[in-house]
């Protein structure tokens, strides 16, 4: 079969752009070929592009051009569009239908129905603007970039593709990648058809597993607010136990003023792919705190796949992927008490049957096997 992906990748790498490269090998080691149309932020650098690009946010002639131009090089089975903001747009549907290739779409974040992509304001979860065509409550918070005037423009073109129903009618087949996401959009002002909705969660790599840990926590993301590191470093704190921190973010210079001084807290920063392996193989547990509605939890199925248990709020995604007191534990979302006291009941009791169990899950649910059937499945039903 012959899948082209499509995707806009962000100014700094994220877990989109982790799953796009992770499927392509994936997909081609089970005999498959991939063809990638890509862009990046990382392009978007004068006014003059950023305004270009907010213009075009809603339907970007140039983009399908030379996406049509693509897909007729191409001629792929199938067209699997990952993410297609801000610079691809919504056009790529519109390009894929005027050719009739059938079209699939992963569900990575909430833009359809978010000005943000992330239901999160001002230190909270948000929903105001998910069952209403047009979200006033983003533009009127700026939600967007801090900006009413940058809002407006994903408002106005979610808007108009509500209208022309382009989510449901130029779509083949929307893959979320949990029951939690297609909840969220189910209560929505977007009706995606029974026959259009498919689960499928991410997949980790197989890079091998020890039950054999070393006495540490490891934190692994966006050094930012809603992330909750702040929180996840100060339990560390208040109950002695010692710290890992891998990643970057906006937080990188309070994080480390906070850790100042206290020697169980360890900045690590970015890490490659062999030091971040070793990191999650050796942690005695990895512990998590994202305030978000998160569209899934790729540091836990790695963690699992480690054969290492995870510590993670009751809460979204993370609630749903860890069950307490089998794979992990779970502690009340943004209490620093009680993940101090969650910390300490987890050094308490016996780990090895939580570190086989988290093993037995990716196992399970979440290895490349398993993960590559269901996909290619995906694929055929539209085709078939």
């Amino acid at each position: 079969m012959h899948i082209a992906q499509i995707h806009n990748e962000y100014k700094d790498i994220g877990g989109e752009d982790v799953v796009v490269a992770r499927e392509k090998k994936m997909l081609e080691e089970a005999g498959n070929r991939v063809s990638q149309y890509m862009v990046s932020n990382k392009d978007i650098l004068s006014i003059s592009q950023k305004l270009k690009t907010a213009l075009s946010l809603t339907y970007s002639l140039a983009q399908k051009k030379n996406i049509k131009e693509f897909l007729k090089q191409e001629a792929p089975d199938v067209v699997h569009v990952h993410n297609f903001l801000p610079i691809i747009s919504p056009a790529v549907f519109y390009a894929c239908k005027e050719l009739n290739v059938p079209v699939v779409v992963t569900i990575h974040n909430y833009r359809m129905i978010c000005s943000n992509g992330l239901l999160y304001r001002k230190g909270d979860v948000c929903e105001d603007c998910t069952t209403n065509r047009i979200g006033f409550s983003g533009i009127k918070n700026g939600c967007y970039q801090n900006s009413k005037i940058a809002t407006s423009f994903p408002v106005i073109s979610n808007a108009i593709h509500g209208y022309l129903k382009t989510w449901t009618s130029s779509i083949d087949k929307v893959i979320f990648l949990s029951n939690l996401s297609k909840k969220i959009f189910d209560k929505s002002h977007i009706n995606f058809s029974d026959n259009q909705i498919e689960i499928k969660p991410n997949f980790a790599d197989d890079n091998g597993y020890s039950y054999q840990k070393d006495n540490y926590a490891l934190f692994v993301g966006r050094l930012s607010v809603e992330k909750g590191i702040r929180v996840i470093i100060e339990a560390c704190i208040k109950s002695g136990k010692r710290l890992k921190v891998v990643g970057s973010g906006p937080l990188l210079d309070e994080i480390k003023q906070i850790s100042y001084g206290n020697n169980n807290v360890e900045i690590v920063g970015f890490q490659n792919q062999q030091e971040l392996a070793s990191l999650y193989k050796n942690a005695q547990v990895v512990i998590t705190g994202s305030k978000m509605y998160e569209t899934f939890g790729l540091v836990i199925i790695e963690s699992f796949s480690y054969g290492t248990p995870v510590i993670a709020p009751s809460f979204g995604n993370a609630g749903e992927l860890v069950t307490n007191s089998y794979n992990g534990l779970h502690y009340q979302l943004n209490n620093i008490k009680d993940l101090a006291n969650t910390i300490k009941k987890f050094d308490s009791i016996a780990q090895e049957s939580l570190r086989k169990n988290a093993r037995r899950t990716f196992l399970e649910k979440y290895s490349k096997k398993e993960n590559v059937i269901q996909l290619v499945n995906i694929y055929k039903s539209i085709l078939e």
